[in-house]
């Protein structure tokens, strides 16, 4: 753990005109998390935006695109939520990157790029340790708060199925209910609802799935042309890793997905025997113990090669 929850609520209470940070490609954690602050601190009577990020998608933008600032707001303090470093920020908030005062996060590879820093690797959301941190500062949690806080741990916990849910997961979603969430419509929403557009990315992905080192890992792509074809944004991607994992026999799971930069996404997803982490970070990305990731500056085929000698080395615990 790097910092304290109490040092990071006595850091805020000292400021004001916040600007709270997203990462890219933003999630339920990071926006839930970002959302429910904001709402925090504007209960204390502070001033507190989110800031604009442009790759928000329809299942997450009401966490933070209500709370966008005006054009001329000058922030005072900086805090980024959710984020594992700072080149993790979108381009549009880039030049906040060197400024952030406060960094609130739960990825354990965090290196506390911030004045103030609050990372607990060990906590399954980002959103656990946002609820702490509100709770430190005095404020009750209501409906409004405690649904960002929710979206936020029940998404980054798969609907609370993913093994690095915790005690302390169930008991901030315990707190969420208690302030008046309807968690049985959120996790409808976010994981039993599904648009044509994936369903026919998630066909496309079980016809084409490829396996290797005796059926233990599982390789899957979402190529540009069947995104374009079928319609699909990111919204339609969402949680699309975890689909190859789900299989009987597959330890690790690599989803890959060509970017319009020609780059090429990967988002793997292993169960106990394996660290994903270790795997990504081989190719410069990154992440938690069971689920990680990287873009990678190439081509899809040559990503899926680099990916497979990467989860080779760590089988061979050479990595």
């Amino acid at each position: 753990m790097i910092g304290t929850v109490s040092r990071t609520a006595e850091a805020l209470l000292g400021q004001d005109r916040f600007l709270i940070l997203t990462h890219r490609r933003p999630d339920g954690d990071t926006t839930g998390s970002a959302g429910a602050l904001c709402l925090a601190l504007r209960k204390l009577g502070k001033t507190a935006y989110t800031a604009p990020n442009h790759g928000v998608t329809r299942r997450y933008s009401s966490h933070i695109e209500p709370y966008y600032p005006p054009e001329d707001f000058a922030p005072g303090c900086i805090v980024a939520v959710d984020c594992a470093a700072p080149d993790m920020l979108p381009s549009e908030m880039a030049q906040y990157a060197e400024r952030v005062d406060v960094v609130i996060d739960h990825h354990g590879s965090n290196p506390g790029f911030g004045r103030v820093n609050l990372v607990g690797g060990h906590y399954a959301a980002c959103a656990e340790i946002i609820c702490e941190v509100i709770e430190a500062m005095g404020v009750e949690l209501d409906m409004d708060i405690a649904r960002g806080i929710y979206v936020g741990a029940s998404t980054d916990t798969g609907c609370f199925k993913f093994s690095n849910t915790t005690s302390n997961t169930h008991l901030v979603a315990a707190k969420c209910l208690d302030a008046g969430v309807d968690g049985g419509e959120i996790n409808r929403a976010l994981f039993e609802t599904k648009s044509r557009a994936r369903y026919e990315i998630e066909r496309i992905l079980f016809g084409s799935m490829a396996f290797y080192h005796e059926g233990k890992v599982a390789v899957a792509l979402i190529r540009l042309e069947d995104r374009r074809r079928t319609g699909a944004d990111w919204d339609d991607l969402d949680a699309i890793a975890g689909i190859p994992r789900q299989i009987e026999g597959v330890e690790v799971g690599l989803t890959f997905t060509e970017l319009e930069s020609g780059e090429t996404k990967v988002s793997v997803r292993t169960t106990k025997e394996v660290d994903a982490a270790a795997i990504c970070m081989q190719v410069g990305g990154g992440g938690h113990l069971r689920a990680a990731g990287a873009t990678l500056p190439c081509a899809s085929a040559e990503a899926i090669q680099r990916m497979l000698d990467a989860t080779e080395k760590v089988y061979r615990g050479e990595a």
